[in-house]
Formats: C-alpha cells, sequence, structure tokens
C-alpha cells in the first residue's frame, strides 16, 4: 500500500510540475512575440 501512495504521489507530483512549467513556458513564448511584433512595428514606423 506503501508503494502504491508513493507511485500515485510521484505522478501526480510530476504531472503537476509540467503543467506549471508549462505555463510558464507559454507565457515566456508570448512575451517573446509580443516584443516581436513592437520591434516588426517600429522598423515599418522608420522605413516610411
Amino acid at each position: 500500500m506503501k508503494i502504491l501512495m508513493f507511485f500515485l504521489g510521484l505522478m501526480l507530483g510530476g504531472l503537476l510540475s509540467t503543467v506549471v512549467l508549462c505555463c510558464f513556458q507559454i507565457n515566456r513564448v508570448n512575451s517573446y512575440e509580443q516584443e516581436i511584433s513592437k520591434l516588426k512595428a517600429q522598423l515599418a514606423d522608420s522605413e516610411k
């Protein structure tokens, strides 16, 4: 029974940490895309 609870906790902990890390990664990608869009707009404005 203890081994079952250990593996269950290990799986839930791994799943939770994966979800949290994916959320941070998605947030980082969104901020990079926002910065790229801003730089492209600045470049387009400077070419006019």
